[in-house]
Formats: C-alpha cells, structure tokens, sequence
C-alpha cells in the first residue's frame, strides 16, 4: 500500500504532508510570495515544488525552505517505517505484505552491506542517514539505494500533498 493511501487528518489539514508544505514554506519570505502568486492553479504549485525537487535531488541550489522541507520528508519515515518488519523480510525475502516504503526500505538496507542495527537503533539509524543525505548535495548527486529510498519517499509525500486545499489557504480562503 502507498504510503500516501495512509495519511490521516492532521493540524486540521487533509494530511501532514499539505501541512508541512504550507508551514515550512510560508515561513520564508522567499517561498511564500512565489507560492502566494501561484495560488490561482494547484497544478502550477505542484510543478514549482516538483522542479525544486528535481534541483535538490541533483545537488542543485534551492530556497533554504525547500531544503528544509524536503530533509524532513527524507528522514521521517523514520518513524513511520515498522522497522521490526523490514529485519524480518531481510532475512525472509520478498514480503508482500510490506508497504511500500517497507519494501523499499529493505531494498535499501540489502544493498548497504554492514552489520544493522535493529528495532529502533534501525530507526535512528535510517534518521541520521537521510539527514545526511539530504544536507549534503554530493550524496544526492550518488546514485545509491539509500537515495533510491529517499527519492520514492519524496514522490510519496508529494503524491500525498492535497494541492488545491494548499491553494486555498495560500489564498487565505
């Protein structure tokens, strides 16, 4: 299942991921009045967002804001991730009752090769990893399954994002 498919309500927002958005970048006087002036048509918000996020993936400079936003996407799964399941499924194999950022995630861990730690150890693990990753252009440049991993949690929570409700409130409808 997407992980998309599992947010709940959040602040009073459709879902964590259109929370986030809005209050990170509305903080920044150099986010907020581009979205602000792009609030007309959902989907141009979603191509700004989506080309800052192809720029940020390729090392590329952002606004500090998308970099912000975009490190807490990378390393909050985290906490989401059951992390006791994707132990399990490495020693067992293919699982199909992971979700898909399980299942992406013990792609990743397989491919890194080292003595893991587990349970939670793991989470905080993963936390540091994708911290990192995101903080430090040249890692994201790498082709690595770790940033296989941060990339498909990235379009998750942009998939997630519910983009004309962020519009009406950038309206301040």
């Amino acid at each position: 299942m997407p992980l998309e498919a599992t947010w709940p309500p959040y602040q009073g927002w459709p879902n964590s991921p259109t929370w986030d958005m809005f209050t990170t970048l509305t903080a920044f006087e150099e986010t907020r009045r581009p979205l602000e002036a792009l609030a007309q048509r959902p989907d141009a918000l979603r191509r700004w967002l989506e080309e800052h996020v192809q720029r940020f993936l390729k090392g590329q400079e952002v606004p500090h804001a998308v970099g912000l936003l975009l490190t807490a996407w990378a390393s909050d799964p985290a906490r989401r991730i059951d992390w006791s399941r994707v132990v399990a499924a490495q020693g067992e194999g293919a699982d199909c009752s992971l979700t898909f950022l399980e299942a992406a995630a013990v792609e990743a861990l397989c491919s890194v090769g080292q003595e893991l730690p587990s349970g939670l150890s793991l989470a905080l693990w993963w936390d540091g990893l994708a911290r990192r990753w995101a903080e430090q252009p040249q890692l994201r440049r790498q082709s690595s399954a770790l940033g296989v991993l941060a990339r498909r949690i990235m379009e998750s929570y942009l998939q997630a994002v519910d983009w004309s409700r962020l519009a009406k409130a950038l309206r301040e409808e």
